[in-house]
């Protein structure tokens, strides 16, 4: 079988931008910090292809082997098939970390399962899972997968749920970002056609902390940016000086009412939810619209309200 070339593009978005993004839970969620905290393994994705098979792997370290190995990285995630070990510092490859293989039979079969878009396409996961029952690190992993369906539209926490809030925003802006990156590293015209035609600029998101009823701090700012140079485009986190735009959202409920569509981006503007500084509002806008165009790539729409 032969997946559309946007299939592709999209399984290729989501193994350099969603998967990276786990790394947000395990250093912040204290329980799935402690859940990988002497593990030692590897979670190979794969998906079989006429034309485009796609693959990647993320090691999982605890940090005594993390410093002996190459990248020095707790969690990593390596685009390509697995070749069967790491590369340590001492110039060694070590082989002896365990294995996790969720291969599946098409990308069709993969994307179902990430998008959960029905039932039935979630099925595709069953037949992975089953074959790696057995290896002790598959249920943890799955669990931490689950995490990102908090970026999913459907998944909306309130103000009485301050964690989930600051989960879901943190998460959200890592992955748009960066998928955002990896489509115009893919070639996806949407992106390209509005990259090509600026300038080095720097698209900044600040996200307000989250306070108890006290006003005192228990989350922070969270900070991230997609910069555009010459075509060529990055997305970290972190503030960059001087942005062509920035995106300043008094807390993660205020971004979270754009993030999830509460709040058209013009009105949510005009409630106070977002203040933008820097350029004309045109680049905003439409900064947004890709955005929103790439998200829908990733995770499906909304159910309409009955």
């Amino acid at each position: 079988m032969k997946a559309s070339a946007q299939d592709v593009l999209t399984a290729k978005i989501y193994f350099a931008a969603a998967f990276p993004a786990l790394r947000i839970p395990l250093e912040e969620d204290a329980a799935q910090a402690k859940k990988f905290e002497k593990v030692n393994a590897v979670v190979e994705f794969r998906a079989a292809d006429d034309a485009n098979p796609v693959a990647c792997y993320m090691v999982f370290l605890t940090a005594d082997m993390a410093e002996k190995a190459a990248h020095e990285k707790r969690f990593k995630v390596f685009q390509g098939e697995y070749p069967g070990y790491i590369e340590m510092k001492d110039g060694s490859k070590y082989d002896g970390l365990k294995v996790v293989k969720m291969y599946f039979k098409s990308i069709q079969s993969l994307l179902g399962v990430f998008k959960g878009s029905s039932p039935v396409e979630m099925l595709g996961i069953v037949s992975p899972l089953l074959k790696n029952i057995f290896n002790p690190v598959t249920l943890k992993f799955l669990f931490l997968m689950l995490t990102l369906t908090k970026t999913m539209p459907s998944f909306n926490p309130g103000t009485d749920q301050p964690w989930e809030q600051y989960l879901k925003v943190k998460l959200s802006l890592f992955l748009i970002t960066r998928a955002l990156s990896t489509a115009n590293r893919e070639g996806w015209p949407e992106i390209v056609d509005w990259v090509k035609k600026q300038p080095d600029r720097t698209y900044q998101f600040i996200v307000g902390p989250t306070l108890d009823k006290n006003g005192k701090e228990i989350y922070p700012e969270i900070k991230s940016y997609f910069r555009v140079k010459q075509g060529k485009t990055k997305a970290g986190n972190g503030e960059r000086k001087y942005p062509f735009v920035l995106f300043k959202f008094p807390n993660p409920d205020g971004c979270l009412a754009v993030l999830t569509g509460r709040y058209e981006f013009v009105e949510a503007v005009s409630k106070g939810a977002v203040t933008i500084y820097g350029a004309a509002d045109s680049y905003a806008v439409s900064f947004n619209d890709l955005m929103t165009k790439c998200q829908a790539m990733l995770v499906p729409p909304p159910k309409p309200e009955k």
